[in-house]
């Protein structure tokens, strides 16, 4: 950004939480039309679990980017909901993995068709030249972020790496 003046280094921070935000909003709304009681750390949980099933507890707290004890309250109620399913590890007995359920399974096409719904309306008017324009700018903004994590000595390298690559699996 060395061209820009630092106006325009603001506008981009502001645009950017402001985009961030509009569209988790719109990922709640569209979730409570799929099913009213899942909510977006629950869709998260599920996109982990749909790339990287059989995760322990630690592992998918990573890849959720969530506390141990917020993860420990969401599984819990997803448990119930009957959207996961927690087994004990087969090699250690100390170790419970979590498993993404068939009935997690059966709402996928739904949650997908609200995340292309919302999507759509993000796009709005771009033409496909410009969507993909767009979509080619945000994986240059995204590698460069990841290279500077890389540089930076962040244990969390490997899980950003690993998760940025697995993301476009999942809603």
């Amino acid at each position: 950004m060395k061209d820009f003046d630092d106006s325009e280094r603001q506008a981009f921070g502001w645009v950017l939480r402001d985009v961030f935000r509009l569209f988790s909003r719109a990922w709640n709304r569209r979730l409570k039309d799929v099913r009213g009681d899942i909510t977006p750390p629950q869709s998260q949980i599920l996109g982990a679990l749909k790339v990287s099933d059989g995760l322990t507890q630690t592992e998918l707290a990573d890849e959720a980017e969530m506390e141990k004890a917020l993860l420990g309250r969401h599984l819990d109620r997803m448990e119930q909901m009957g959207l996961i399913e927690r087994r004990p590890d087969p090699t250690d007995r100390r170790v419970r993995r979590v498993y993404y359920s068939a009935n997690a399974e059966a709402l996928e096409p739904e949650m997908w068709r609200a995340a292309f719904d919302m999507f759509e309306v993000a796009l709005g008017d771009l033409t496909v030249r410009e969507r993909r324009t767009l979509l080619s700018l945000l994986g240059r903004l995204k590698q460069n972020l990841l290279d500077a994590e890389m540089h930076s000595g962040d244990d969390n390298d490997s899980v950003v790496s690993s998760r940025g690559a697995a993301r476009a699996k999942s809603p």
